[in-house]
């Protein structure tokens, strides 16, 4: 009798287990994009996110939506791609994770075009930890699976990750990874609903320990302190003289992929919100809590100004728009929540900055193109 009754258990669970896997297997085929959908097998895009993040120890008390569509862009273009006119790429500066949709830079240049009577769509393709390295992948792999997807213009906010290359950075700039487990893993993250649905329900629960990953300089409260310790920068240039060698074989690289798309490639500078030029010479910031050091160097910042100068140099030679905002860009206080990334006021800097420029430009190819018709 006890053997009937474990028997007639088993094959309940048993049918209940097949009919469970059977509406799963359902709904991924339904939901899913195992048949239907954007096809981007293993790469590691960020894709599908609608997250809110407490970043009240960041920026002050308020929580923020940052959001990517299916095909891993932020902004709305009322889901065609066709419609994007200007496609802005670089790393979580322009990505700007912990900035709410509605505050971005992007999204405030595109505001400044609207309200100035121009309509173009600006989105934004910013990925983390993105160099110039994975800007060309990006081209490669992951935008010929956008359908549809020729931009006027391509805006690259560049330099600073490309100042920190190494083997650490390849994770984020190899858009495939050469690990098994971690290809699988994206294999069915670009293909599963229900792994989705998982990763935002784990996103909401780990929100609020994701605001301590911006955060390598708190600049919430502090001081400026003299700069006293920098290096010749011809020295510095011939000891990074490789380092720059890459970056403009990369930049000219992207300008080619760029083209190729029939898009104009606009170049744009960075700087860094913990150095600041003064009369008196170059500043560096420390909190509150950092005793005054006896060696402050300027070297990260004393790199950067030679990338920025590898940059303008490929735009002079090949003639394409480059905009010099790690020159000429003045921020205030409270403009940098961390030393590179901005915080809303900062971000509507940048917008209000390149709209003064990107409206020549743009309005100068307008011309261009109304005599060609």
């Amino acid at each position: 009798m006890l053997k009937k009754k474990s028997k007639k258990i088993l094959s309940v669970f048993f049918i209940n287990f097949l009919l469970t896997l059977l509406v799963v297997l359902v709904a991924e085929l339904i939901f899913g994009n195992w048949i239907f959908g954007p096809k981007y097998s293993v790469l590691n895009i960020p894709r599908n996110e609608n997250r809110r993040f407490d970043v009240s120890k960041m920026m002050g008390p308020t929580t923020i939506s940052y959001t990517r569509d299916k095909h891993g862009l932020r902004g709305d273009y009322s889901g065609d791609p066709k419609s994007i006119d200007v496609l802005v790429i670089g790393g979580s500066t322009t990505d700007e994770q912990f900035i709410d949709d509605s505050a971005t830079w992007v999204r405030q240049l595109e505001k400044q075009f609207h309200d100035n009577g121009n309509n173009l769509t600006v989105v934004n393709a910013g990925v983390d930890g993105q160099s110039t390295r994975g800007h060309v992948l990006a081209f490669e792999l992951w935008f010929p699976n956008v359908p549809n997807l020729r931009p006027k213009y391509v805006i690259a906010y560049i330099g600073i990750n490309d100042t920190t290359l190494g083997p650490e950075r390849d994770l984020y700039d190899s858009m495939k990874s050469d690990e098994f487990m971690r290809r699988a893993r994206y294999f069915i993250m670009n293909h599963s609903a229900l792994y989705n649905q998982f990763r935002r329900i784990r996103g909401m629960l780990l929100a609020q320990r994701a605001q301590v990953i911006h955060g390598s300089k708190d600049m919430a409260s502090g001081k400026w302190v003299p700069v006293n310790e920098t290096i010749d920068i011809e020295v510095l240039r011939k000891s990074v003289s490789l380092e720059l060698k890459a970056y403009k074989s990369r930049l000219l690289k992207l300008i080619n992929l760029i083209k190729a798309y029939g898009a104009t490639p606009i170049f744009v500078t960075q700087t860094r919100g913990d150095f600041r030029r003064h009369s008196d010479g170059l500043l560096s910031w420390i909190p509150d809590n950092q005793e005054n050091p006896i060696n402050i160097t300027g070297f990260n910042f004393q790199k950067l100004e030679l990338f920025n100068q590898v940059t303008l140099s490929v735009c002079r030679n090949i003639q394409i728009p480059c905009i010099d905002l790690g020159e000429e860009i003045k921020f205030s206080d409270g403009d940098f929540y961390d030393s590179i990334h901005t915080t809303p006021s900062g971000s509507y800097k940048i917008a209000t900055f390149l709209y003064d420029k990107l409206r020549i430009i743009v309005n100068k190819n307008h011309s261009l193109d109304l005599i060609k018709e």
